[in-house]
Parts: C-alpha cells; sequence; structure tokens
C-alpha cells in the first residue's frame, strides 16, 4: 500500500531489493522498518499528486520515524530513537533516487551511514549520562581512562532487583554492613566501555559488534563489596587486530577499592565486515614477572653458560646462592 500505485521515490523505497553503496549492493533494509506492525499508523503526505512525506506514529501517537524527499531527489529518514534517559535522539540516514535506473534506484553511501551510526552512539551516550556532559573522544591507543563509582544502597538493591538475585547477603545488612555483588566490576567500567567503543581509535562498526568475553580475575583475598565502597577504574586498550569475519578489539580494566587492585577483567568484541587499517593495528602482551632462586653454585653455573644470560650491567656483580632473580 505505501508503494502506491504510481513510480515515485516512495515505491522505489518499498519495491527496491537492493540498495546501492558505492560498489556494492546492500539488502533494502527500509523495508524491515516500514513493515506493518500492530498499532502503528502510517500517514501518507501528497504534494503534486505523489507522495512527499511518509510519518509513522507508535500506539501512544508518538512520532517514530518520518521520511521524506527533497527537490534534488535526496530521501532522508529519520529514526526517533530513546535512550535509558527516554531522551529522544534523532538518528538520520540519507539516499539519493535515481529512477533512470530501475533496477536499482537508491543510492546511499556505506561511509555515512557508519558516521550516522557511531554519530547515534555517542548521543545516546551523550544523553544516557543524565546530568550535562560532553563526550571525550579517545584518539590515541595508549590512552588511559579513568573513572569512579561509590556503591549505593539504592544501586545496589536496584541492581539486584533487575537481575534476579535474591541472596540474603545483598538484602539485608549484617552486622550493620550490606553487601554488593561483584558484579559491580562490570557496572563500573560499562560506561567507559562504550566511551572506547565509540571512539576514533576503535572507528566504525559500532551495531555490528559482539561480544566475545570477560575474563574476571579476582585478587587472593579480596574481600566482597559493600555498600559505600569507592571503586576506581583504570582502562587500556590491549589490541585492535583483524580477523576473516572483521576486527577484535580486547580492553583491560583494573578495578581498585581503598588503592588496592580487586580484579583484572579483559573484554573483546568482534566487528562483523569492519576492518582496521593495518598501519593502526596493534597488539600488547602484558609481561609476567616470574621469580625464581637457584640453591645450590651448579645450577648458577648452568645458567652462566647460556650466553643469552646476563645477571645484571654490573659485570663484577655474581650470582649467588639462594638470591632470588
Amino acid at each position: 500500500m505505501l508503494a502506491g500505485p504510481h513510480k515515485s521515490w516512495m515505491h522505489a523505497l518499498v519495491t527496491a531489493s537492493a540498495i546501492v553503496q558505492d560498489a556494492k549492493y546492500a539488502e533494502n533494509y527500509i523495508r524491515k522498518l516500514l513493515r506493518a506492525r500492530p498499532g502503528r499508523t502510517a500517514t501518507v503526505h501528497l504534494g503534486s499528486g505523489l507522495p512527499s512525506l511518509l510519518t509513522i506514529v507508535d500506539t501512544n501517537g508518538v512520532l517514530e520515524l518520518t521520511i521524506k524527499c527533497d527537490a534534488d531527489r535526496t530521501i532522508r529518514l529519520t529514526i526517533y530513537h530513546k535512550s535509558l534517559k527516554t531522551v529522544v535522539v534523532p538518528f538520520s540516514l540519507e539516499f539519493t533516487y535515481n529512477p533512470s535506473q530501475n533496477l536499482t534506484p537508491i543510492h546511499g553511501s556505506k561511509q555515512r551511514d557508519d558516521e550516522s551510526v557511531r554519530k547515534l552512539c555517542i548521543d545516546t551516550w551523550v544523553a544516557n549520562a543524565g546530568v550535562p556532559t560532553v563526550f571525550e573522544d579517545v584518539v590515541d591507543s595508549n590512552t588511559v581512562v579513568k573513572s569512579s563509582l561509590t556503591i549505593t544502597e539504592e544501586h545496589s538493591r536496584g541492581f539486584c532487583e533487575s537481575v534476579g538475585n535474591q541472596a540474603w547477603q545483598y538484602t539485608f545488612a549484617r552486622d550493620g554492613i550490606l553487601q554488593a555483588p561483584m558484579e559491580y566490576a562490570h557496572i563500573v567500567f560499562t560506561r567507559d566501555m562504550l566511551r572506547l567503543l565509540q571512539s576514533s581509535v576503535f572507528g566504525f562498526g559500532q551495531v555490528n559488534g559482539v561480544h566475545m568475553y570477560n575474563d574476571v580475575t579476582l585478587e587472593d583475598g579480596a574481600r566482597m563489596f559493600q555498600v559505600d565502597d569507592e571503586l576506581a577504574v583504570t582502562a587500556t586498550m590491549n589490541g585492535l587486530t583483524n580477523l576473516r569475519p572483521g576486527k577484535k578489539i580486547k580492553l583491560n580494566w583494573i578495578v581498585e577499592r581503598d588503592g588496592k587492585k580487586v580484579a583484572t577483567i579483559e573484554s573483546a568484541f568482534l566487528v562483523r565486515s569492519h576492518y582496521i587499517d593495518i598501519g593502526n593495528a596493534f597488539e600488547r602482551y602484558p609481561q609476567q614477572l616470574i621469580t625464581i632462586m637457584l640453591p645450590s653454585a651448579a645450577d648458577i653455573a648452568a645458567l652462566e653458560l647460556n650466553e643469552w644470560f646476563i645477571y645484571c650491567e654490573d659485570t663484577a656483580a655474581t650470582l649467588k646462592p639462594n638470591t632470588p632473580i
């Protein structure tokens, strides 16, 4: 019904099987946006007998989507996305209508679409902050991102309720202390994680990302989180490389409490069909210090026979038994 009986940009937008993006063909995803859904109302506005504007509202009468075509045959699609704070964030895409090309009259730009998606993610990140804030881009892969969070009773109870965690230690205070789940190690870095995934270093492909894993290592002897704990997080990028399906980014987080490390977290994301320029790819391998102790002079002599072993730069220094190295 939306296509109409006459040839027009609306007819092409609804009936075309593909959209030309630069030198490639992409599936016409606009048809999925326009398919009929219960409660939605679509209104087509006419000008000179042909469609000039399409609006779609939801069951509450709130505007969801608009599509219009300018005089220069530029089609502008705008989706009114709601953030977690119910702030409306517009998401716009542009296409060109070429009626002379019967099979593929709708043309777009993958670069422009990727830029629009990244802008949507950044605008949503700012809207979800709840307070006036500015998105600080990360343009250097060596950048260290720091943040902090104080665990409150309201936040802890709300989190446990949302995930269905009814453990008694998170509901009832014992000896005046209310514990909080160790999942706060994830909560505290979520905002900075999204910031890094929307940065210039990461590039495009936000909606094509797949969360591969979280590897959490708790420090020996670290006590459970408690209400009023102040957590500090230091985040770094450990790698941005290309795989066959797409690019992979590894993020590393160190969670501290009272100046002492509580946990180390490594997260990895795969972004399908998007790749990083080989000149910008990198991967870091944190070196783990290993301490050994040689108990006898014979063991020391066997080690010193290797040409690659140098005890220290001072050639006069000698290695003695039971000295840690």
